[in-house]
């Protein structure tokens, strides 16, 4: 015990009193401090076991709330509608493309909610520091890879499968929705799903959000959300990446006859070719120059069923 030898009373209370003040001018800081910056110190070995960017992360973004985002009830964020400033129509296409093939490959045969909110996902991600900044960038990020494509479709054959006509027009729709600044709130600022009969490694890291169709969404947890979720701007350029144009082609083709079966010669137009009993055939004997089969109802042959057309398209 600490014993003030040769001190009034009155000195010792005074002594006491500035003694007090000082440690109050101490600053202490506060418990969720302390624990939000641990979480930006795990946070690098987190993202780089993801294989996703790993931004320079301090304690200062942590001060102020992303950019446009409002806190959601339970936690989380409202995402902000997403606004596509393509830098192009063709950026502004290859957005739409890489949208509705991540809806329709993750959630095509869903319910339209279970859609919206792989779309949400996927604008979420292009805002977050953790992702590119662009549609295409997200979708196809890491399908270089043998192993670490963030959206199994786009490695593992998925997109060698023709789309259902119908199914494709109704992802797409969402799609545009999405990019035009649709927003599907129960989903809030996810950045990760995964279907329900899976449980991958990455879990007990993240905040659990809910189950939308399929799929069961998450958000990042704490000052990491904080530091990484809506604070990041879209590029308005998207990557190249494995186009949908020929698929949706092929499904416009088929939409009102159904499914057919086509042999082309390489290079064929889809347009060069009617449908007869659902079978389409090029014939290539014909001169590059031949007028178009559309135009010419008389080079037009039929045997057991089978349309043989001339062709106009070049060799």
């Amino acid at each position: 015990m600490l014993k003030l030898v040769g001190m009034g009373a009155s000195t010792i209370a005074a002594l006491g009193t500035t003694l007090g003040v000082y440690a109050s001018r101490v600053p202490v800081e506060p418990r969720s401090r302390i624990k939000d910056r641990q979480i930006i110190a795990d946070a690098k070995p987190l993202l780089e076991k993801m294989e996703l960017n790993v931004p320079d992360l301090r304690t200062a973004d942590l001060d102020d709330l992303p950019a446009a985002a409002t806190p959601a009830i339970g936690g989380g964020y409202v995402p902000p509608p997403f606004a596509l400033a393509a830098r192009t129509p063709d950026d502004a296409t290859r957005a739409l493309e890489c949208l509705t093939q991540a809806v329709y490959y993750e959630a095509g045969n869903e319910p339209l909610d279970g859609q919206r909110a792989v779309a949400q996902v996927v604008l979420n991600r292009v805002r977050d520091r953790a992702f590119p900044a662009s549609v295409c960038g997200v979708v196809y990020q890491g399908s270089h890879r043998r192993t670490g494509c963030q959206f199994t479709f786009t490695c593992d054959g998925s997109l060698r499968r023709r789309p259902v006509p119908s199914l494709w027009t109704r992802a797409q729709a969402v799609a545009q929705a999405a990019l035009g600044g649709e927003v599907y709130a129960p989903v809030g600022s996810a950045t990760h799903y995964h279907a329900n009969y899976v449980s991958p490694w990455w879990v007990p890291s993240l905040t659990r959000i809910g189950s939308v169709g399929a799929h069961i969404f998450y958000r990042w947890r704490g000052a990491l959300e904080r530091a990484l979720t809506f604070r990041q701007s879209y590029a308005g350029a998207e990557p190249g990446a494995a186009s949908s144009a020929p698929m949706a082609a092929a499904a416009q083709l088929e939409a009102d006859d159904g499914p057919a079966v086509r042999v082309h010669r390489a290079g064929a137009p889809a347009t060069a070719a009617v449908t007869v009993q659902g079978v389409r055939i090029h014939r290539r004997d014909l001169p590059v120059a031949a007028t178009p089969i559309d135009d010419t109802a008389d080079r037009l042959e039929v045997v057991d069923g089978a349309v043989i057309a001339a062709e106009s398209d070049p060799v």
